[in-house]
Parts: C-alpha cells; sequence; structure tokens
C-alpha cells in the first residue's frame, strides 16, 4: 500500500473507533486462526468460501442470519459452529456477534462471496505461527469483480480492508454500513489480495442499491431530514460524475458505465424512499 493510501487508512481508523467498552472481552483465546462469517442466503457461494479454508483455519464459525435456503444447512457439514440469529438490516452487527464468539487468537472475517488468494493464504498463516505482539491487525488488498471483470478503477484496488485482527482487538461500527473494522492497537499490512466475487450480475447490483437505499432513507427520516427535488438531483449527478469521470470508471468501459448509472440509481431510489416516508407519516 503506498504511504499515503496508508495515511489515510489510519486516519480512517481512529475517526471510526468504537467507545472503548465495545472492545471489551474476558474470554480466554486459543492459540491460531478463527475464521468467521455472517452470512443470510448465500448458498450459491458459501460453501467455495468455507471449502478453501481447510488447512488454513483452525476453527470456523458461520452466524446465520434466518437464511430462508441451504446456507445453514451447507454451513453445518463445513463449519466447525453455525449461530444462528436473525436478518438485521446492519450487516455488521452479526459480524461482531461472530468475533465474539471466536476461541482463537487470531480472527479472519470473511464475506461468503470472498475467497483468500495462495499469497494471502501464505501470509495469513505465517502472521498466525510468528505472532508479533507489538501488531494488533492487519490491513489486506481486495481484488473486486464486478460483472465478471476485475475493477481496478472507481476506488476499487487495492481498496484495502482491515480483516485478520487479534482476537477482542477488533469491532466492526454497527451504525453505519462499509466502514472498516476498527482496531484497537498498531495495524500492519499484508500484500496478498482477498478476492472479492461480487456483484457478478446486474439485478444483484439492483438488489443492493434497493437494500442501502432503504436502510439510508430511514436513516435520513429518523433524524429529521426532509425529501428536497434539487438534492435529490444533486446527489444523482454527483454519484455519476464521481464513478464515472473523477474515479475513472470510464477506463473500465461498459461495465464501468454500467457500474456508475447503477450508483446513481441507487442515490435516486434513496431520496424517493425518503419522500414515501414523509407521506405515509402523514396518513
Amino acid at each position: 500500500m503506498a504511504p499515503l493510501a496508508r495515511l489515510f487508512a489510519r486516519r480512517l481508523l481512529r475517526a471510526h473507533v468504537p467507545e472503548a467498552g465495545g472492545f471489551e472481552t474476558t474470554q480466554s483465546t486459543l492459540p491460531g486462526l478463527s475464521v468467521v462469517m455472517a452470512a443470510h442466503d448465500e448458498e450459491h457461494v458459501i460453501e467455495g468460501a468455507l471449502r478453501q479454508l481447510a488447512g488454513l483455519a483452525d476453527e470456523i464459525v458461520v452466524v446465520d442470519a434466518d437464511s430462508h435456503d441451504r446456507t445453514a444447512d451447507i454451513a453445518a457439514r463445513l463449519a466447525d459452529r453455525v449461530i444462528p440469529t436473525s436478518n438485521k438490516p446492519m450487516l455488521e452487527i452479526n459480524k461482531n456477534i461472530a468475533m465474539d464468539a471466536a476461541r482463537h487468537e487470531w480472527v479472519l472475517v470473511l464475506d461468503p462471496d470472498e475467497r483468500i488468494s495462495p499469497r494471502l493464504r501464505e501470509q495469513i498463516r505465517a502472521v498466525v505461527e510468528r505472532d508479533r505482539p507489538e501488531i494488533a491487525g492487519y490491513w489486506m488488498p481486495r481484488r473486486n469483480y464486478i460483472l465478471g471483470r476485475w475493477v481496478r478503477a472507481m476506488g476499487m484496488y487495492p481498496g484495502s480492508q482491515l480483516r485478520l485482527v487479534r482476537h477482542g482487538h477488533g469491532r466492526f461500527d454497527e451504525r453505519q454500513h462499509h466502514l472498516p473494522m476498527a482496531v484497537r492497537g498498531d495495524v500492519g499490512y499484508l500484500s496478498g489480495d482477498l478476492v472479492h466475487l461480487s456483484d457478478s450480475t446486474v439485478a444483484e447490483i439492483l438488489d443492493k442499491r434497493r437494500r442501502y437505499a432503504e436502510f439510508a432513507a430511514q436513516q435520513m427520516f429518523a433524524s429529521g431530514e426532509r425529501f428536497e427535488a434539487r438534492r435529490l438531483v444533486w446527489d444523482v449527478g454527483s454519484s455519476f460524475t464521481r464513478q464515472y469521470v473523477l474515479l475513472g470508471g470510464w477506463l473500465e468501459g461498459s461495465v464501468g458505465l454500467r457500474y456508475a448509472g447503477l450508483s446513481a440509481y441507487g442515490a435516486w431510489l434513496r431520496h424517493w424512499r425518503l419522500r414515501q416516508l414523509e407521506r405515509d407519516a402523514l396518513h
């Protein structure tokens, strides 16, 4: 990771550290690595995610968020423990539940649609076996595949993620989506790629945009924000411009154009849903 990127990551991390109480743990840990995962209706990807952990994880913990497909059954066959819970709007809550359930000194947080590259696998095992006590967590670059293509522009690569943490030293923010894990202590940097096999179809991206828009609109409404047509127009235009022009989506051809357009649609949907919530409140 470039020096400027590292500096930005450190500042971002400090800006979103939860209250100190969120890190407290009284659980004693075992040497080794726990891999934890929060899942909801992931039967099409979770088996591949779990099978690749053979020989790497000393323990696999899956928190199943009330899946309606075969996710829990697959996890029961391949994971050491499956913890049932509700499907919460904030996925980060279930990730924290999974981390709290881990029993080993090091905890790796994965999503069902993520895979570990061979180089990253070697580096993670080296961290666990050598265990430098002064380091509490590690960033790693993430390679995003969108609509079947490795996307480098639009801030997608290296798209660093802080996913490997010493037990009890990390926490996800449970109020906002997609913030990096906050870690109490110094962090290091791995160079092997975490591979993200997400957004393989337009339908998947649309589904995410709808879910995120609903959550954002609910938060906006609860905080007292109200619908403004000019704000809608501004956010839609700025979302597309940022993704496609400023962040280089044009370099990714048709994939960049479609992704930027879908991001703009998400911005439109967020404000339109806020307008609906206002109208519902009047009746």
